[in-house]
């Protein structure tokens, strides 16, 4: 036993494999050269993980007739099913580098060479990415013939010694060449979109997913139509990102229930016209470490936004109107603000409480005019042109009316909202009808 600790000792090797992935993460394998049939051995992964955070996994192959049981999780979730060890975080280990192990165990009647590969999957701007683990050879090993030949002969003549050596060697071979059929299962997977009004201008779109028993990673990528922004609402554990219109929910193990829902929600910008637009996406998912798209049919929804009309303020246009009774401009006026950077006029084409299109006086009132918006008193004031003298901006109304018939002179003293009446005294300019 001593001689063949001594051997096992000298023949330990290290193999391992470093993949250099975005400057600096690398991951190395470790393990023996060789193993004594019916002996364990320690296996090592050391992950230097740079700074990724989030979701990961660790997953090897292990040949047939072997064990494995883990030693060092570094706070993973474990499993060991089907021939594959999976290591999964949640959330990687704070640490750049750390390492985890278990113990692999070869059967009694095992002999021959293994390969043992592997990978490490995470999350990186939304996207999965792996780097593969070189592969790597460990031979299992029998006690030799003469060590056979002297464990089972001892007091006997070497005549006898010798017929049990083809047995022992015969039974492994055999072991070994043995594989028990697999049956492949054929994923059916399948999703349905539907989209459903919140409020004006606000949707929620439902993916019902029905993953037919696949596990592991997953995600669903959806093409927003401009003007929309999504926002999460229930990713069912996935981890959610809009960017560069289109929607991501990541997931590293995908739900258990083979049937589950995502939501997320649509809400259009105030320049999106009212109309019809559609959604496009897939649902990716891994079967047999083989990456699969499932397109979801495309979905067509309606918007339909109410653009909030524009209200006249007649009182304004009234006391524009009636400037030229000097009496009661003399009553208004307390204090006779400085012109600082001067006086100026606009046009007043409407006003409300809700922010409506750049289209919308084009389209309502074929008004080509650029249209600016100031805040005032709580309203949303839509104003045109900009001018320095008030007998242009009356002018320039009277063009404006015989499209928006409500239009009236405004002023503003460095952008602040005054009367035309004390913007006409601070300006030294006459009244003109």
């Amino acid at each position: 036993m001593i001689k063949q600790l001594i051997l096992l000792f000298h023949v330990f090797g290290v193999f391992f494999y470093q993949l250099i992935f975005s400057g600096d993460i690398t991951v190395q394998q470790h393990l023996p050269s060789s193993i004594q049939a019916g002996n364990e051995v320690t296996v090592e992964i050391t992950v230097h993980k740079s700074d990724v955070t989030g979701f990961a996994k660790v997953q090897q192959i292990i040949p047939q007739g072997f064990d494995v049981e883990p030693i060092e999780t570094k706070g993973a979730t474990f499993s060991f099913k089907d021939n594959k060890i999976k290591f999964i975080w949640m959330s990687l280990p704070v640490d750049e580098e750390f390492t985890i192990s278990y113990k692999l165990k070869a059967d009694a009647t095992l002999t021959g060479d293994f390969t043992f590969g592997g990978k490490f999957s995470f999350i990186s701007d939304s996207e999965r990415k792996n780097i593969e683990m070189e592969k790597a050879t460990i031979s299992v090993i029998k006690e030799s013939v003469n060590d056979a030949v002297t464990a089972n002969t001892e007091g006997e003549n070497n005549s006898t010694s010798i017929v049990p050596v083809p047995a022992v060697v015969a039974i492994p071979v055999v072991a070994a060449e043995v594989t028990p059929p697999t049956t492949i299962k054929v994923v059916t997977v399948k999703c349905v979109r539907t989209i459903t009004e919140v409020e004006p201008g606000k949707l929620k779109v439902n993916i019902k997913i029905n993953k037919d028993g696949v596990k592991g990673f997953a995600r669903i990528g959806e093409e927003i139509p401009n003007g929309f922004v999504a926002s999460e609402d229930n990713s069912n554990g996935g981890v959610f990102s809009f960017k560069n219109q289109h929607v991501k929910i990541l997931w590293m193990a995908v739900p258990k229930d083979d049937e589950y829902e995502i939501t997320y929600l649509l809400t259009a910008d105030n320049n999106t016209t009212n109309g019809n637009y559609d959604i496009k996406g897939e649902f990716s998912y891994l079967e047999n470490d083989a990456t699969r798209n499932y397109t979801i049919d495309g979905s067509s929804f309606d918007l339909k936004q109410p653009e909030a009309e524009p209200i006249a303020i007649a009182a304004e246009e009234e006391e524009e109107e009636n400037s030229v009774i000097v009496e009661p401009i003399e009553n208004k006026i307390t204090s006779t603000p400085s012109p600082e950077n001067g006086v100026t006029y606009k046009i007043q084409v409407g006003a409300g409480h809700k922010t409506v299109s750049s289209k919308y006086f084009a389209k309502k009132f074929n008004l080509q005019n650029k249209v600016s918006i100031m805040n005032h008193e709580g309203w949303i004031k839509y104003l045109v042109g900009n001018y320095s003298k008030y007998k242009e901006a009356r002018d320039q109304r009277e063009t404006v009316r015989k499209k928006v018939k409500a239009a009236f002179v405004t002023a503003y003293n460095s952008g602040k909202r005054i009367t035309v009446q004390e913007a006409i005294m601070i300006s030294n300019q006459k009244w003109y009808k």
